[in-house]
């Protein structure tokens, strides 16, 4: 095999390996409890307190406080690449605590998350009217997907015109 047929070999596997990549790291991915579901949690966080778990969803809101960065969220079913599915589905709401600052303008509502990390309990809060009973996560990792961009301007094509139809 000579050097060429290496580096592309090598350049192809790298790629693939990168394609795979979980987007919250192999390690804390390992200590989650897969068998503990969102429902589980949210019918009763005290009795799945300190499980490791991987949920996602819309959030709602940042705020920073003393502690760190609540961030609420709107669970979402994830698919297989551990992002949050884009259906109108939901088992309700949760809390991810994050030790750290996260700015309110990038993780703004209606941005979507994946979030690792460890069922603290419940934490109640004002929804509306009402009291809601959150289920709070130790958030370990939040992974904050990229917004979808907005298609370029198309270009009005007729045969008299080859300038941009706004103009």
């Amino acid at each position: 095999m000579n050097r060429l047929n290496i580096v592309i070999i090598s350049l192809i596997v790298s790629v693939l390996a990168t394609g795979c990549a979980s987007i919250i790291s192999e390690e804390l991915v390992r200590q989650v409890d897969s068998s503990v579901t969102f429902e589980k949690v949210f019918d009763n966080p005290e009795a799945v307190k300190g499980t490791t778990v991987l949920f996602g969803g819309e959030i709602v809101s940042t705020k920073n406080l003393k502690e760190g960065a609540l961030v609420e969220v709107v669970q979402k079913p994830l698919d297989s690449g551990q992002k949050p599915k884009h259906v109108d589905d939901s088992g309700g709401r949760f809390l991810a605590l994050y030790d750290g600052f996260l700015d309110g303008e990038i993780y703004e509502k209606g941005r979507i998350v994946t979030v690792c990390g460890v069922v603290q309990g419940s934490r109640v809060n004002l929804l509306d009217e009402i009291e809601y009973n959150y289920p709070l996560i130790a958030a370990k990792e939040i992974h904050l997907w990229k917004q979808p961009q907005p298609p370029e301007k198309p270009f009005y094509h007729s045969p008299y015109h080859i300038w941009p139809y706004w103009y």
